[in-house]
Parts: structure tokens; C-alpha cells; sequence
């Protein structure tokens, strides 16, 4: 769907990945089971997913592009990142075919904050301020890290997941640093600190704000 009648071509192959990108993300949440009490579930992430509606944005333009010092950290994750099932083959696949369309933006460092991670991460905004796609209910991106990089600390009020494509450890307040494995899920309740890092390899993760 677009907000013209007129559905052109190439609107029409990147919309059908955004759908493959929607199912697969849904199946993989639904399927994972996260042993802790955070006030935000994999069930509730897998319906807030179901009901995303993704339109093309027209609109949007390739301004930021993602630097080369950035490029072969990308090509050694997407290697990495798990293929043993079609859930995560069509995610990877469908992901890959949209990125060209998408925008790589970096978070600056806050006062008080380590900046040396700003040049060493990308994300590719999926939906989102000048992203692949609009929607109103969910702001996905794909975060990539050059291995031995910190990301600070932060909060924010929307319910996170993250779908995690190569090896990395990340933080949550109430349960501290752990590695979830290459294909784990992390969730992160609103407004809980929480943060991530690599290690010797580029961090890759697929990460959903509920709204």
C-alpha cells in the first residue's frame, strides 16, 4: 500500500520485502522464549509486529550512506549472521535487498559520554525519520558496531527487542552483561538503562521501538 494509487515497480519489490521482513521478525519472536520477568514480552513484540503496517517512503533519499571504514564490518557480519532456518534466511535476504534505499545514521555522544564509539557504528533506519518505510507503530533499524566498541548506556520511554545476527554482549540494568548467542532475542522494557558492546567480531542486530 502507498499513498498514491499509482503503485510503481520498484515501490512494489521493496514493499513485498518489508512484509518478508515483518513475518520473519514475527515467527522469530514468537518462537524465542526469554526466561526473565521484564514487563515486556516476546509475545507482545510479536503481536505489536503483526500489526505494523510498513508503506514505502517516496520521499525518502539516500543522504547518509555508510562509510567504507564501516563497509567490510558489514560484509564480515551479514557472513556471520545465522542461516540455519528460513525464518532468518528471508530475513537476511530481505534486509539485504532494501539496504541500498536505506539511510546509515550515527548517534553522537552525550555529555559525560565515551565519543569514541560515534565513528564506529551505522544504523540503517528501516522505518523511522528518513527511513525505508512509515510507520506509525513501530521504529526499526539494523545497528552495526566495529568489534571492541561500546555503546553508552541510554534509556528511552518505547519497549525494545533486538534480534541479534552475530556475537556481541549486551546490558540491562536488572540483569547486567550477557551474551545471548548469534540468533538470541533481547528485550528491553521501557525506560529500563540498558546498552551493548562487541567483542572481536562487528556487532549486527536487527532492533524494533514499540510505540
Amino acid at each position: 500500500m502507498t499513498h498514491n494509487a499509482e503503485i510503481l515497480p520498484a515501490d512494489h519489490c521493496v514493499s513485498v520485502k518489508g512484509q518478508l521482513i515483518l513475518q520473519a521478525i514475527h515467527e522469530i519472536l514468537l518462537t524465542h522464549v526469554v526466561a526473565d520477568t521484564a514487563s515486556v514480552s516476546s509475545e507482545t513484540c510479536a503481536k505489536s509486529v503483526n500489526l505494523a503496517q510498513f508503506i514505502v517512503n517516496r520521499a525518502s533519499e539516500v543522504s547518509d550512506k555508510l562509510p567504507r571504514t564501516l563497509e567490510l564490518h558489514l560484509a564480515q557480519a551479514l557472513n556471520l549472521a545465522p542461516r540455519e532456518n528460513e525464518r532468518f534466511v528471508s530475513l537476511l535476504n530481505s534486509v539485504i535487498a532494501i539496504l541500498p534505499r536505506a539511510n546509515w545514521v550515527k548517534r553522537e555522544a552525550k555529555p559525560g559520554q565515551d565519543s569514541s564509539f560515534v565513528e564506529k557504528h551505522r544504523h540503517a533506519i528501516i522505518t523511522g525519520v528518513g527511513g525505508v518505510f512509515e510507520c506509525d507503530t513501530l521504529t526499526m533499524g539494523l545497528a552495526l558496531m566495529a568489534p571492541f566498541t561500546s555503546y553508552p548506556f541510554h534509556h528511552h520511554p518505547p519497549g525494545e527487542f533486538y534480534i541479534v545476527l552475530s556475537e556481541g554482549e549486551w546490558y540491562r540494568e536488572d540483569l547486567g552483561w550477557w551474551s545471548p548467542g548469534v540468533g538470541g532475542v533481547v528485550l528491553n522494557p521501557p525506560s529500563c538503562v540498558h546498552a551493548m558492546r562487541s567483542m572481536d567480531v562487528p556487532l549486527l542486530a536487527l532492533w524494533g521501538l514499540i510505540h
